[in-house]
């Protein structure tokens, strides 16, 4: 009687699909144990998101020098209702800015003129707490960071006294985007 030995080759060659559908049942389980980061939701930017019914605020930060200085609000507000709508952001200590958006616009705050805050209670790299109101949505309390004017932000530096006016559509040559500010500061 004879025996048939395999060659090593061929030996490997049949492994080779046994080996492959192993490590991949292997490497399937990796996905139960750990969940998959695009389905995460997170902020890609160094502010935060604000949802106030019809508008929504995102990558909402305070541009300031120095703990009890002026700070500028930057981020973008989207307006998806068919009313203007009137934003106003209130920081510790009294001090408030107001936005007019238009219906169904989307305004970049501080684009073409600062949206400012007279004081910020908060150094660059805290958060400081501002309170957002519509009349719609009523007053949400967020967190928001302050970041220092360099880099990205250097650009939107406080003023030393902050602007007013109304914002208007981005498209509309007789409007152009502002805010209107004023404070009382408590000490």
């Amino acid at each position: 009687m004879m025996r048939r030995t395999l060659s090593p080759a061929r030996v490997a060659r049949r492994l080779v699909p046994l080996a492959a559908a192993a490590a991949a049942l292997g490497l399937s389980g990796c996905q139960l144990t750990n969940p998959l980061q695009t389905e995460q939701p997170y902020t890609p930017a160094d502010g935060v998101a604000v949802d106030l019914s019809q508008v929504q605020i995102r990558d909402l930060v305070v541009v300031a020098e120095k703990k009890g200085g002026p700070g500028t609000l930057s981020g973008s507000v989207v307006n998806r209702g068919g009313q203007q709508v009137s934003i106003t952001f209130a920081g510790e200590g009294g001090a408030t800015a107001d936005l007019q958006v238009p219906a169904y616009s989307t305004e970049r705050l501080s684009g073409t003129n600062q949206v400012s805050l007279s004081t910020v209670n908060a150094e660059p790299g805290g958060v400081t707490t501002l309170q957002v109101t519509t009349q719609g949505a009523g007053t949400n309390i967020v967190q928001v960071p302050v970041v220092a004017a360099q880099g990205y932000y250097q650009t939107l530096a406080p003023t030393a006294a902050p602007t007013s006016g109304t914002s208007g559509p981005s498209n509309s040559p007789t409007s152009t985007p502002s805010s209107t500010a004023t404070s009382s500061p408590t000490s």
